[in-house]
């Protein structure tokens, strides 16, 4: 009979912290026009336009400002004229 190494424990804290940190969507804010469809289409409303920052295009483009309420239903990529989200998968085997 063998036992686990320790390194088992440290890599599922690692495992949590990743999960914790999450980001659902990535934003190519650069090429991001100010629309404001993807904002309008999030169900969850955990996008909005940044008024405080302006692209090198002239706009204000959008950010994501609650990570934790995204679930990745990619409704705002599929949205979105530009494509300037990129979208991923929830980790497995945890909650955000």
């Amino acid at each position: 009979m063998s036992v686990a190494p320790p390194v088992a424990a440290s890599a599922t804290a690692s495992h949590r912290r990743a999960v914790r940190s999450f980001i659902p969507i990535s934003i190519a804010a650069a090429r991001c026009k100010g629309c404001g469809l993807c904002v309008a289409a999030c169900t969850k409303g955990a996008l909005e336009l940044d008024e405080g920052r302006v692209n090198a295009l002239g706009y204000h483009p959008v950010r994501l400002t609650d990570p934790s309420a995204c679930s990745s239903c990619a409704i705002c990529a599929r949205v979105c004229p530009d494509a300037v989200f990129t979208v991923y998968a929830p980790p497995k085997g945890g909650d955000r």
